[in-house]
This record gives C-alpha cells, structure tokens and sequence, in this order.
C-alpha cells in the first residue's frame, strides 16, 4: 500500500514533521490529510497530536508489516489510546493513518 500511496502525493517543505526517538524524520504530508479525511475526520486536522505521539511516544511496537511501527499515545481521552502508524519504508517516513483505540495496545504492561 506504502508504494501507491508515495507516488501520488510527494512531500512539501511546508508538511508538518517531526522525529521519532531515533532520530528519524517523519512528515504528515497531503495524503496523509486525506485519508484522515475521509475515513477519520476528527483527526485530519490534529497533526500536532498526531506527531506528538510519534516524538514522544507512551508505548511503541512494530507492525506486521515490515518497515512500519505503532506509536502510542494514553489517555487522549479518558481510558483511550492515539495509535498512529508509520511508514519507514520511504525518506522522510510518513504517517499511514491514525485512531483512537479504547484498549490498551498489545503487549503493553503498566
């Protein structure tokens, strides 16, 4: 899905960005907004707290799919979880999507 999405939309200087704690930087560019869009639309205008999470996660784990990892934010609201989803696979890596879960992510241990 990464490649598709990537050849459609391209990075702009003006994309909100941040780095993950290892360094890397990670955009939430057009195509990003857009799916936010359409499938959350409470979402697709908070990407200070989307990449909040992604700078300064509670929790992280890796996707099943190689190259992604979740990132975890707790108690957004009360009891519930941001999970956002990056794509390393590309420079700059890029946020796939994001959503508000009521459970807690897997493998987590308080």
């Amino acid at each position: 899905m990464s490649a598709p999405r990537r050849s459609f939309f391209s990075v702009a200087a003006t994309d909100p960005s941040t780095t993950d704690p290892d360094g890397r930087l990670v955009v939430f560019d057009a195509g990003t907004r857009l799916h936010l869009a359409l499938g959350r639309p409470e979402l697709a205008d908070e990407h200070e707290l989307i990449l909040g999470t992604v700078a300064h996660p509670d929790y992280r784990v890796s996707d099943s799919i190689p190259g992604r990892e979740h990132f975890y934010r707790r108690h957004i609201e009360p009891r519930r979880w941001l999970r956002v989803v990056v794509d390393f696979n590309d420079e700059p890596a890029w946020v796939v999507t994001a959503l508000v879960q009521e459970n807690p992510p897997r493998g987590w241990k308080p």
